[in-house]
């Protein structure tokens, strides 16, 4: 148990760090370029493990062909993603990346009918209640400050959608494969296309003038926050389970505040503070009406979003 809560605790620090780093690369990358290099390293990172593990595909199944519709969404889910710190406070993005939650189980009510039964819990509507309203405090509170914008907010809730659109994707026609193996072949169909819009939209030659320590912090940003996070964090989930785990992912932006206090100066309003709180106790309240839910049917089962 202590080797899963120090799993645990290792994910939630990554991902908390991960927008600190893509807030930093905005000083001299576009988004196209760091999104292509960070999903270069991922790429070679999955690679060797789904060569490796390739033989443990179930017969009769093609993994290749499932992973496309999910890996079209996670495709857009990333650029939206790697857009977001060019428009927002790094603070702010972890607040707002919590609501992908919600937008899962709205995604799920459309796609999967098992999904539905969580409609009929009280609870699940005072989370829905809960959350749109620390959203608009938040965004009223940022109203002026360097922290968000209209825009900033309009991306981070698309990013958030198409995460939580990705996550019932995932579910839906990822199944019969393991979480890993699946995650590796979906990151092996991003890459190409992230690289894509790298040179064709993205001013790549500035990648060439930053130096070493700019690749390995970009290096850094990706293993952190895309390979090895998710691999201790579900590490974590099968071990203690995926209520608690999930549950703990709500400390994540206080710690990225704390953080992003100390290295990037950045400071929320007193709104900001109070919607955010007001978000997380909502999606806290989502994630109990989930479990509730689901605890009368068949058991949940985890999916991975990018960072």
């Amino acid at each position: 148990m202590s080797g899963a809560l120090v799993s645990l605790g290792a994910a939630i620090l990554f991902w908390s760090c991960v927008p600190l780093l893509l807030k930093y690369f905005t000083r001299n990358l576009d988004a196209w370029t760091v999104n292509g290099m960070r999903y270069t390293f991922v790429a070679l990172f999955w690679l060797p493990y789904v060569w490796r593990h390739r033989s443990r595909v179930p017969a009769g199944s093609r993994i290749w062909r499932d992973a496309l519709p999910p890996a079209a969404v996670h495709l857009v889910g990333q650029v939206l993603f790697g857009l977001c710190p060019y428009y927002n406070g790094a603070t702010v993005i972890n607040f707002v990346s919590r609501t992908a939650f919600l937008f899962t189980i709205l995604s799920g009510f459309l796609m999967l009918r098992e999904e539905r039964v969580i409609g009929r819990q009280p609870l699940f509507w005072v989370g829905v209640v809960a959350t749109a309203s620390g959203l608009v405090a938040m965004f009223i509170g940022g109203l002026g400050t360097k922290s968000t914008s209209l825009f900033g907010m309009l991306l981070l809730l698309a990013t958030a959608a198409f995460w939580g659109i990705y996550s019932v994707m995932v579910r839906r026609y990822m199944r019969p494969y393991s979480i890993r193996l699946s995650f590796g072949v979906i990151s092996l169909y991003a890459a190409p296309g992230l690289l894509a819009l790298m040179f064709g939209v993205g001013n790549w030659r500035a990648a060439l003038e930053v130096g070493p320590i700019w690749w390995g912090l970009i290096w850094l940003s990706a293993i952190l926050g895309i390979a090895l996070g998710h691999t201790l964090y579900y590490r974590a989930i099968h071990a203690i389970g995926p209520v608690a785990s999930e549950g703990s992912l709500l400390l994540i932006p206080f710690t990225t505040a704390l953080l992003a206090f100390f290295t990037l100066g950045e400071q929320l309003t007193r709104l900001q503070w109070l919607g955010g709180l007001v978000l997380t106790v909502g999606c806290a309240v989502l994630l109990v009406a989930g479990w509730r839910a689901r605890s009368r049917s068949a058991s949940d089962i985890p999916v991975v979003r990018g960072s």
